[in-house]
């Protein structure tokens, strides 16, 4: 997993609809029993190889509330090991974006970004 749905989601269900690998699932599924969004770590994949961006991030109407976590693998087991954040099913690493520096992964790390405001000319 490389991504995670904060406290500012909305529960619109873009997200839960554009996942490729169905990584996602709605509040009342959510397993910390938050009213929002959750993104299975281990499954979730950053839509590596299906698209250039997390398709999560790319169709959220709520700026910020798509942000990256550390990458799935066995340098953070200990990381996806804290029962308070994570309800890990599968132990087995999944595909993560390389070109995401470790500095800018971490809970509260956006992966979009606010669209610049054009300017009339």
């Amino acid at each position: 997993m490389a991504v995670i749905i904060d406290e500012s989601c909305i529960t619109c269900d873009a997200c839960l609809q554009n996942c490729p690998v169905n990584a996602i699932v709605d509040d009342s599924k959510n397993p910390l029993g938050y009213a929002r969004y959750y993104v299975q770590p281990d499954k979730c994949v950053e839509c590596v190889g299906i698209h250039e961006d997390p398709q999560c991030a790319a169709i959220c109407p709520s700026i910020g509330c798509i942000t990256w976590d550390m990458p799935f693998s066995a340098e953070f087991e200990t990381h996806f090991a804290n029962e308070e954040l994570y309800k890990i099913v599968s132990k087995k690493a999944k595909k993560y974006r390389t070109d995401i520096p470790l500095e800018q992964r971490g809970v509260k790390k956006e992966v979009q970004e606010e669209p610049e405001v054009l300017e009339a000319g």
